[in-house]
């Protein structure tokens, strides 16, 4: 199997789980099964945007050119695939969930967090998965440069993804406990 095989069926695998459990948990009645899909998809997007935007950018910038092409290579099903997937299903399956609890309302906080997550989704698709799509459609060695620096801008936004995700938590914890 070539690795674009591997790349696509590691890609659609983790597309599927997540979206899966999302159209499950809105089937079932009540807010605990949908709840619990979107922290944990959620805390699996942050988890994934601190590996990538500080402990990788840490460990990635004092390496050779060709071992970050590599790692490029390698790290396509999670940016080019599972990022983009949460940044829709996450904020989709909160929005159901305030509508379900009947908390949603139009005021300062929730137009917050629809704004912060309209732009994690834009984060997600223009620099994370643009970047991915370049990578993956220009896997060769001779890239190897050009890749590299385009995994810097994938860090990076995962950096900006991760800050806006902690704005999104405070606020909704806000919510919470407070309204």
């Amino acid at each position: 199997m070539n690795q674009k095989t591997e790349i696509k069926r590691a890609g659609t695998v983790s597309v599927l789980i997540p979206l899966i459990a999302f159209v499950i948990s809105v089937l079932i009645p009540g807010i605990l099964a949908l709840d619990y899909v979107h922290v944990l998809l959620a805390a699996v997007w942050t988890g994934t945007d601190v590996f990538l935007g500080f402990i990788f950018f840490i460990v990635i910038s004092g390496m050779d050119q060709e071992i970050r092409y590599r790692i490029a290579v390698r790290l396509l099903p999670m940016t080019m695939f599972f990022i983009p997937a949460v940044s829709l299903i996450v904020p989709v399956a909160g929005y159901a969930l305030a509508v379900r609890e009947e908390i949603f309302k139009l005021d300062p906080f929730f137009i917050s967090i629809l704004t912060i997550s309209g732009i994690l989704i834009i984060l997600s698709f223009v620099l994370i998965f643009r970047n991915s799509l370049f990578i993956y459609r220009n896997s060769e060695p001779s890239n190897a440069g050009d890749i590299s620096r385009r995994l810097g801008i994938i860090s990076l936004a995962a950096s900006v993804q991760l800050v806006l995700q902690i704005v999104i938590i405070s606020l909704m914890a806000y919510i919470v406990v407070i309204m």
